[in-house]
């Protein structure tokens, strides 16, 4: 696992980094930690290296917050945990609009700690992915990043939230990697992420880029009874999660 620390008082950082090595001796799980003291710092590194998998985010830092940086993540970035960690209560509803994951309060407990690195290392393990593997390089793409795909005989353009990727495979290939429910063959030449859509119409889908995707003959009815199941049920949890912030 990617840990991130980003804390400007060494005694919190020097505080978490021991917690997080004895939970990792405990599980018997690799750990890689990453301590940065400012936000700018952090976003330096991360324009290389976004493949974390926690970031432990104090929100009152120098010249720009712990706030405004997981606003500025949440842009290109909107699963990774964050886990906000501050001397100040005030600040535990903010937390709402960056989907953070858990605010705690300092001195951080060592159980609450281990709590959040439980989830992460649950959620890892049941986390789905989609790899592509050209001459050059091996991506690992979360499949809840992907947008859409587009065919061109065997030329596939995959649109994620940050960026595309082109790769030889058929369509069929595909839909039986994907193994998501949740991935549609909207069109003859388009698969799409069901998470993504924005709206549906009756001959076109508006996914969440503002990209406009064609639909096959017949097919609106089964892709926006779909689109409303997947929606309620994510506001459920959603509500369900707010609760227990």
């Amino acid at each position: 696992m990617k840990i991130v620390i980003c804390e400007d008082e060494y005694k919190f950082s020097e505080q978490l980094t021991d917690y997080i090595n004895e939970w990792a001796n405990e599980k018997s799980v690799f750990v890689e930690i990453f301590t940065f003291i400012t936000a700018e710092r952090f976003l330096y590194e991360w324009e290389d290296t976004e493949d974390y998998d926690i970031i432990f985010l104090d929100i009152k830092m120098g010249n720009l917050s712990g706030m405004d940086l997981a606003k500025l993540i949440r842009k290109n970035n909107t699963d990774i945990p964050i886990v906000f960690t501050t001397n100040m209560k005030e600040y535990v509803f903010k937390g709402y609009s960056v989907s953070a994951m858990q605010y705690l309060l300092k001195p951080v407990k060592k159980e609450d700690c281990f709590k959040c690195l439980n989830e992460v290392l649950k959620s890892n393990k049941t986390k789905k992915y989609y790899i592509i593997n050209d001459l050059e390089k091996t991506v690992k793409i979360p499949t809840t990043d992907i947008i859409y795909i587009e065919m061109y005989s065997h030329t596939a353009t995959m649109v994620t939230i940050t960026t595309k990727y082109e790769f030889r495979k058929t369509m069929t290939q595909i839909m039986e990697e994907l193994d998501d429910k949740l991935f549609i063959k909207c069109h003859k030449s388009f698969i799409i992420n069901i998470r993504h859509v924005e709206s549906v119409y009756r001959n076109y889908i508006i996914m969440t880029n503002n990209e406009e995707i064609p639909l096959k003959r017949n097919s609106m009815d089964e892709i926006n009874d779909l689109f409303i199941k997947y929606n309620t049920n994510k506001f459920r949890d959603e509500q369900s999660s707010n609760a227990a912030f």
